[in-house]
């Protein structure tokens, strides 16, 4: 039985199909949402050129990312943790399903073509391969 649905969010078109997808679920099964958002670190360039330290940058893209969850959160019914973590995305995702005890990882699919997902790689593939959880992709 599905009790604790993690979604993965980003802000693309792929993540809001994901989070609608994960609502019908959730409403389906009474299961509670955990809204993740994944940072990745920030660039290596030389920040301090600008006048910029990466702590300040770090904390305008958590700010950034806890307006998207709360703007997101306000949209689903009832309590919706909401998660921000920093690393790389398909691994921080499958450590935060396990470390949450999700039944369910569901993320959207960014539509890259075969040569895309062969050049960049692709999230949602990485974690379908990575994770001890089931994981729905949304399309």
């Amino acid at each position: 039985m599905i009790q604790h649905i993690l979604v993965a969010v980003d802000g693309s078109d792929g993540s809001k199909r994901a989070l609608s997808l994960a609502r019908e679920i959730a409403n389906a099964t009474r299961a509670r949402l955990t809204l993740l958002h994944v940072l990745e670190p920030p660039a290596s360039f030389p920040l301090e050129a600008y006048g910029l330290t990466r702590a300040q940058v770090y904390e305008v893209q958590i700010e950034g990312a806890r307006a998207l969850l709360s703007a997101l959160a306000a949209e689903l019914p009832g309590q919706v943790e909401q998660v921000v973590e920093s690393g790389a995305p398909a691994e921080t995702i499958c450590a935060q399903a396990e470390e949450r005890h999700a039944d369910l990882v569901i993320l959207g699919s960014r539509g890259m073509g075969p040569v895309g997902r062969w050049l960049l790689g692709s999230v949602s593939d990485r974690v379908v391969h990575l994770s001890r959880k089931p994981v729905l992709v949304a399309r």
